[in-house]
């Protein structure tokens, strides 16, 4: 009876938990912040800074940090968004002209009438898939802009995750019997290891793979590249998957300006990938998850298609953290 209870309030108060969801969108952004600065508050923590002053130093860093990048980038991205958003017609022109032009050429072949009908629909869901991709990325870049207010809410929330971290984690291990206490303290190392590999590293990785696809895209006089820059950043995220989502947008709006300039996109692309591969994400990242590379791409896959991007993104923590549990429960399994 006590479990039929406590089975029935779980699903009541996962059932609020998914009517309320869009709320907790600072929350998430601000246990993710708290997670990744937590090591540095430790460290000035063990120096014996006071964790307060330790958390408002880091604070005055990141501030720091943010004004010179809201000085120098933002009023330059919000141009190119402007621009960008003044464009779309245009390209979207250009795309349909090209196409145009394709389908023009080849109805000059000789092709049975039932192939021809079959390439026209090909080439008219191309276009609304390519018309798509331009129309989704504007958005998606406009829609992260118009969350400012769960920018804002986040650190504050933070703030205050980070300075009880350590003490919320002891309260959540009160909780449950002692007796579980060492398996679940060797449950939540392994958990933190895989979070630890893709929040802190992937994330850190990305970021420099943005700055630097950013860099060299502006250097060759690529229009929108400090956009194109952050949607490589984003996209290199995903494993196999990222890098060459990272490039299509970027060598497609290339391609509407010149040949010349897309080889020269695809060029830089390349580049900032062979330099991430071989000397970033060595150094940064360290061992891998552990992952069949089979693996990994079925669960892309499978959160590509559940949650778009999204679900891309969080596939692979996801999925190590199912590893851990999978394994845990089965050595204990093999224990009994």
């Amino acid at each position: 009876m006590r479990l039929s209870i406590l089975v029935f309030l779980a699903l009541i108060f996962i059932y609020f938990l998914v009517l309320i969801f869009p709320i907790f969108t600072p929350f998430f952004l601000a246990f993710i912040l708290a997670y990744l600065l937590d090591p540095v508050a430790d460290m000035l923590e063990a120096k014996g800074i006071n964790r307060t002053w330790g958390i408002l130093l880091i604070y005055l860093t990141l501030i720091g940090i943010i004004t010179i990048f809201i000085i120098f980038a933002v009023p330059k991205i919000i141009n190119e968004l402007n621009n960008l958003t003044d464009a779309i017609p245009i390209y979207t022109r250009e795309i349909q002209n090209f196409i145009k032009m394709f389908q023009d050429n080849y109805s000059r072949v000789d092709i049975p009438e039932s192939i021809r009908l079959i390439i026209d629909d090909t080439i008219k869901e191309m276009e609304n898939y390519l018309l798509n991709i331009v129309q989704s990325i504007a958005q998606g870049i406009v829609y992260v802009f118009t969350k400012v207010f769960d920018l804002i809410l986040a650190p504050i929330l933070a703030f205050y995750l980070l300075k009880d971290f350590d003490r919320l984690k002891e309260s959540l291990l009160n909780l449950i019997p002692v007796a579980y206490h060492k398996d679940l303290i060797t449950l939540g190392q392994q958990m933190d290891k895989v979070l630890k590999s893709f929040l802190r590293g992937h994330f850190i990785v990305a970021l420099i793979v943005g700055i630097l696809t950013g860099i060299g895209l502006s250097l060759i006089g690529m229009k929108f590249s400090l956009v194109l820059g952050m949607i490589a950043g984003v996209f290199n995220i995903i494993p196999y998957f990222g890098p060459l989502f990272g490039i299509i947008p970027a060598v497609s709006f290339a391609l509407l300006e010149s040949k010349k300039m897309a080889l020269y996109v695809l060029l830089i692309m390349i580049a900032v990938q062979q330099i991430e591969g071989n000397i970033i994400s060595p150094r940064i990242l360290g061992k891998s998850l552990g992952l069949n590379p089979i693996i990994i791409i079925l669960a892309l896959l499978a959160g590509g298609h559940l949650f778009g991007i999204a679900g891309m993104i969080l596939a692979v923590p996801v999925t190590g953290i199912l590893k851990v549990l999978l394994s845990f429960i089965f050595k204990k399994t093999m224990e009994l």
